[in-house]
């Protein structure tokens, strides 16, 4: 058998030993023995592999953040609600919990703000301007990162 088969081989069986080694942490009982089976071996033929074994990953322990919209979503949210052409947004968007907030311009334009939402991946305007933006009652409920970013216009 070759050095390099033998040494897989025995790195896999001591994983393997070390994974199911770990399993146990189970009551003891009141004969002082751990409640849990004996961990079951697997047999192989000699020169195999041992099945490797896999474990689950952990599961999230915060929810995943929610996704920051494109510049042509936020484009398109403000196209949508005043049927404006030609918006350009800013590479700059600042997220959180489903919102944005970015500059934005018209063409020949000065530069505003604007707001939006993302939910259900259907991105909407909120507000866009230059002046008390957080006023609004649709702004009530903004995370204090979003309200942040607005500087000056909030």
């Amino acid at each position: 058998m070759p050095v390099f088969r033998l040494v897989t081989v025995v790195s896999v069986l001591t994983c393997a030993g070390v994974l199911t080694g770990c399993q146990g942490g189970g009551e003891d009982d009141a004969a002082g023995k751990a409640s849990a089976a004996p961990p079951a071996t697997a047999s192989t033929a000699p020169g195999t592999p041992a099945p490797a074994t896999t474990a689950q990953p952990p599961s999230p322990s915060k929810p995943a953040a929610a996704p920051c919209p494109s510049r042509a979503q936020i484009a398109d949210a403000v196209s949508a609600a005043d049927g404006s052409s030609g918006v350009v947004v800013s590479d700059e968007i600042t997220c959180q919990g489903g919102w944005a907030t970015t500059e934005m311009r018209y063409p020949g334009s000065d530069p505003s703000r604007v707001i939006v939402r993302m939910r259900s991946g259907k991105v909407s305007l909120v507000t866009y301007g230059t002046d008390a933006l957080c006023d609004g009652p649709k702004m009530a409920k903004a995370p204090a990162k979003i309200k942040k970013a607005l500087g000056p216009y909030c």
